[in-house]
């Protein structure tokens, strides 16, 4: 599969929310439960701090967005904080571990670097091993986590705290 990694557009909205929200509605791989519509993207997309970085991925065959990652400053008005960011990262259901999410994080890092980030961090479902595995093979280490963390469906699901150094 060959891919183009890129920052994100608004056009690329739809394609998004085609991802994300059956990634939603699975209810294991995310902390999120309610599902976006194409509105509430470009919204996210227009008032993404000037900070953040914000890559896609995109399928060269279909030119649809199978993958996004996202980095946002941990505490945007506090300066102590500034070399932190916050990063998610979500592939769609039928991309899974094809290269979508290494091929990302390689572009996003960088970027990261370039605009004064030291250090990521990311909170991932405890239930989610698919997810610690790919944080994990990015450098990412357990710090801690974070027990009851979010209430989802009814349960409470714990959360592990992960960070990376990008020096």
């Amino acid at each position: 599969m060959e891919l183009t990694i890129r920052t994100v557009r608004e056009e690329d909205a739809e394609s998004i929310v085609e991802l994300l929200n059956p990634i939603i509605r699975e209810g294991m791989y995310t902390v999120i439960s309610q599902e976006f519509s194409i509105e509430d993207q470009i919204g996210f997309i227009r008032g993404f701090p000037d900070r953040g970085v914000f890559n896609v991925a995109v399928c060269s065959d279909t030119q649809r967005v199978i993958g996004f990652q996202d980095v946002q400053p941990m505490f945007n008005d506090i300066d102590a904080f500034k070399h932190v960011g916050e990063i998610s990262t979500f592939i769609s259901l039928n991309s899974h571990r094809k290269g979508v999410g290494k091929a990302l994080s390689q572009v996003t890092f960088q970027e990261m670097k370039d605009r004064g980030y030291k250090k990521i961090m990311a909170m991932i479902r405890a239930d989610n091993p698919g997810a610690l595995d790919f944080y994990a093979s990015q450098g990412f280490e357990v710090i801690g986590k974070a027990k009851k963390h979010a209430f989802i469906n009814g349960k409470y699901i714990d959360e592990v705290l992960t960070e990376k150094f990008l020096d």
